[in-house]
């Protein structure tokens, strides 16, 4: 079977100049992304041009040619993947792919006004063709509002048919794939699981490192040893923050359907929908969260090892790092 594929994520503060990176290619290299091919990455291409200067000025040209009042916490750029199922985007020839990547390009335009699109280009340079849209999200009424355009859970739904609807009139064998709200199921995004690889990368090298001099052995040593660290602190962090939130997530099901057994003739029909999403996510989410689970505790346990005035040191660093990028 073959999915239109239309994912969009919120950015603001630091996570704008990320993006770019990555979206532009700025880096000499992708550690925390091995599926990148940078003898490829000539091959990629764009559909609307970045700007000669960066995402952010963009952004601030936009907002003080809309007159856009924002926040400290405004999200002032959207990234939306475009792209499709593996089988049915490797199949295409390289100039279907382009004439995907353009209807989808013509759709963003239509929903969303051209002149908020900063940046559309394709990457070539790993497994599967994809494309990254980013933009201001400001709306029909001039106002900075990603709310406004991506709207809740309904709306975004409503968003995924829109988008299939335009691109099935071309190709008729792209299918519909099923909303989050049908399946009941949480998505584990592919960086999650490319992350947790690099981490344990990570993990094995220092191991050896801190096992062996506990970071007070030859100077060399120990300055190697913070390097590493001064990389996997800050990766570790957000690793175990996003497997927390979703064992937060399936405990809160859990949870749920204990109460509701305990009223089970009344609410029966609700117990039913609670036992369907755990019986739905149980692949997708728990086993594997569980495996994270793990890895975050490991983690823990090396970190632990490591003298509390290093590990504040390279925290204080990389919240520099960030206020830098603002």
């Amino acid at each position: 079977m073959a999915y239109t594929i239309l994912r969009f994520k919120k950015d603001k503060g630091g996570a704008i100049a990320g993006c770019e990176r990555h979206n532009e290619r700025k880096k000499e290299a992708y550690k925390s992304n091995p599926d990148i091919d940078m003898n490829k990455s000539k091959e990629n291409y764009h559909i609307i041009h970045a700007p000669q200067y960066t995402y952010s000025r963009k952004i601030k040209e936009l907002i003080k040619e809309y007159g856009c009042k924002t926040r400290k916490d405004s999200v002032k750029l959207v990234e939306t993947l475009i792209t499709a199922s593996p089988e049915f985007m490797n199949k295409l020839s390289k100039g279907e792919q382009r004439k995907y990547f353009e209807r989808a390009v013509k759709f963003m335009k239509d929903e969303i006004g051209e002149d908020r699109i900063i940046s559309a280009v394709v990457h070539m340079d790993e497994a599967t063709p994809h494309m990254h849209l980013v933009f201001c999200p400001i709306n029909k009424d001039g106002k900075l509002s990603a709310k406004s355009i991506l709207g809740n859970q309904k709306s975004l739904s409503e968003w995924q048919t829109r988008y299939y609807n335009y691109m099935h009139e071309r190709w008729n064998e792209l299918e519909r794939g099923k909303s989050a709200q049908e399946t009941k199921r949480k998505h584990i995004p592919t960086w999650l699981f490319k992350l947790a690889d690099n981490l344990d990368n990570l993990y094995n090298q220092l191991l050896k490192k801190i096992e062996n001099i506990n970071m007070i052995g030859m100077k060399k040593n120990k300055e190697e040893a913070i390097d590493l660290l001064s990389e996997f602190v800050p990766k570790a962090e957000k690793f175990s923050a996003k497997v927390n939130s979703y064992n937060d997530y399936i405990n809160e099901l859990e949870e749920r359907v204990l109460i509701q057994r305990n009223n089970n003739r009344e609410l029966a029909e609700e117990n039913l929908d609670l036992k369907e999403k755990i019986e739905n996510k149980d692949l997708e989410v728990s086993e594997r969260i569980r495996l994270m689970q793990n890895q975050v505790n490991k983690y823990e346990r090396l970190i632990k090892k490591v003298p509390e005035d290093i590990i504040e040191k390279i925290q204080r660093e990389e919240r520099n790092r960030k206020n830098r990028e603002r």
